[in-house]
């Protein structure tokens, strides 16, 4: 009898059960103390010294939480973008001027209220992204809609770091992951 080599597929969802898992067991206590490592670590990139505009996301519950680096940006005089969903799972970059003001979006998220402005991916100097799991080479494990940006370093927790995750061509790779613990630039950066 053989044993059946599971798809990569059925890897990769089996891989995001067990991420989405450990994020959820994560305390408050525990996202509050890698919230504030992870901004210092990304507050020290190049990247975002040198940026005017930079794109960033707010954290569903578990997701490594941006808040208090988004504050920071806004304070150091950036133009701070968050994804905005759209009809047929896209995405734009609205404008996001404080942490104060925001609207009941999709999924129970916060939203920007409508009048944001807009600005074209190509005009983004920095591009921060969520996702479950990032290999070390740089396969991001998404988990919604493909992020359609360049300059993009995948923002999540250390454990999130894997060795290796199943690809498949269309996967997106990215160049730099900042986590609460490192700063890991892959082949590809």
């Amino acid at each position: 009898m053989t044993e059946s080599n599971p798809s990569i597929s059925e890897r990769k969802k089996g891989l995001r059960q067990k991420m989405l898992a450990m994020r959820r067991a994560l305390s408050a206590n525990e996202t509050e103390s890698r919230s504030s490592s992870l901004k210092e670590n990304i507050l020290s990139l190049p990247e975002y010294k040198n940026a005017k505009k930079i794109m960033a996301f707010l954290a569903m519950k578990g997701e490594s939480n941006l808040d208090g680096f988004i504050r920071q940006a806004l304070l150091d005089g950036k133009e701070v973008y968050i994804p905005v969903c759209l009809p047929e799972r896209q995405m734009e970059a609205g404008r996001l001027i404080d942490m104060e003001h925001f609207e009941k979006g999709p999924l129970g998220l916060r939203n920007l209220p409508a009048g944001y402005e807009v600005t074209s991916p190509e005009s983004l100097d920095l591009v921060l992204i969520p996702g479950l799991a990032v290999s070390q080479e740089g396969i991001r494990l998404r988990y919604l809609a493909r992020v359609p940006f360049e300059k993009r370093v995948a923002a999540l927790w250390d454990f999130q770091v894997i060795p290796d995750i199943p690809s498949e061509p269309f996967d997106q790779k990215i160049a730099k992951i900042v986590t609460d613990k490192s700063v890991i630039v892959t082949k590809r950066g």
